[in-house]
């Protein structure tokens, strides 16, 4: 009898990154057409959503069809603002456009052992949960602070998992994987620290005490004056006046100041984390050109995570045993 290489299992973590975790699809895909067979999976914020649709068999292409086709103009009826105790959005509505595209109910029934990652919103306590109803669990996953409401969970309130862990890797290990592919979909950022200052001769005070001046300095009480100082009449002097201020940026509106807030304090977690945890293959697709809220721009996304597997699939294939 031939002695046979034992088969790895392998474990997949989709973490967050809103609509760039949308990418995660094109992993799936990627791994799907090459016959790669994931074990078990892991996931946090929408790479919680996608990862309980592919562990519950729904089909990549199908997923994919969801993502591409989708009116995300008509999504927009799903929110359901909320007077802002906890959030601006109650999600119950996106949670029964969840409950269309999922075939089962409950972490039992799902084909793949799989695992969402929440954040206890009032003692930052990680949670794994990985049994009983899936529904409440995703969307405690998808409930980005400041903007979806916690969601009840037993007596707690939970929120994002990406607050804690963005790329669930320890989690798909826990599950029993030996080798784990993470799927980071946060864009790695050099931030170095710079210093400033605020403006002494700009901004809408001082433009007012330049107007001041100005006002002043035409007035007809100093004609005489600035024609005997500076040697010319006030039609010379009105060619000195100071260059119109700039006009004021309007600051991000609330849902881009809480998505991107958000989305710095995960970009310096992963860091750290993903230079702790052990992951055998990080695919980590180039999504610099999308933002945190560009839906809209699926195809584009999809696309950047096919583009991003490629690559790995030859050392995917190493880990698992499979050649």
């Amino acid at each position: 009898m031939l002695w046979q290489k034992e088969k790895k299992k392998l474990g997949l973590a989709l973490g967050g990154g809103a609509a760039r975790g949308l990418a995660h699809i094109g992993v799936l895909k990627v791994l799907e057409e090459e016959g790669i067979r994931v074990d078990t999976v892991a996931g946090t914020s929408i790479g919680a959503m996608i990862g309980a649709l592919y562990a519950a068999g729904v089909p990549v292409r199908q997923i994919e069809d969801v993502a591409r086709n989708v009116d995300w103009r008509q999504m927009a009826r799903l929110i359901d603002p909320t007077l802002p105790k906890a959030g601006l959005i109650d999600g119950r509505k996106v949670g029964m456009f969840m409950a269309e595209l999922l075939p089962v109910r409950s972490f039992e029934e799902l084909r793949l052992p799989f695992a969402v990652v929440a954040t206890d919103v009032e003692t930052g306590e990680v949670l794994i949960i990985k049994k009983g109803d899936l529904l409440p669990a995703l969307q405690a996953a998808i409930a980005f602070p400041g903007i979806f409401t916690p969601v009840s969970f037993g007596n707690r309130f939970l929120v994002d998992g990406g607050l804690c862990n963005p790329v669930p890797v320890d989690v798909a290990r826990d599950l029993g994987a030996d080798a784990i592919i993470g799927v980071c979909t946060i864009p790695g950022v050099e931030k170095r620290p710079s210093e400033t200052f605020l403006p002494t001769s700009e901004g809408p005070a001082a433009a007012k005490r330049q107007r001041r001046l100005l006002d002043f300095f035409n007035s007809e009480s100093v004609e005489r004056l600035l024609k005997d100082l500076l040697g010319r009449g006030p039609e010379e002097a009105e060619t000195d006046k100071s260059p119109s201020p700039p006009p004021r940026r309007r600051p991000p509106g609330i849902f881009k100041v809480c998505a991107q807030s958000v989305a710095i304090m995960e970009n310096e977690i992963n860091a750290l984390r993903l230079e702790r945890n052990h992951i055998d293959v990080l695919i980590r697709p180039n999504l610099d050109g999308i933002n945190l809220l560009e839906f809209n721009r699926a195809a584009e996304a999809i696309r950047a995570g096919v583009e991003a597997t490629i690559p790995q699939v030859k050392k995917i294939r190493a880990l698992s045993g499979a050649d």
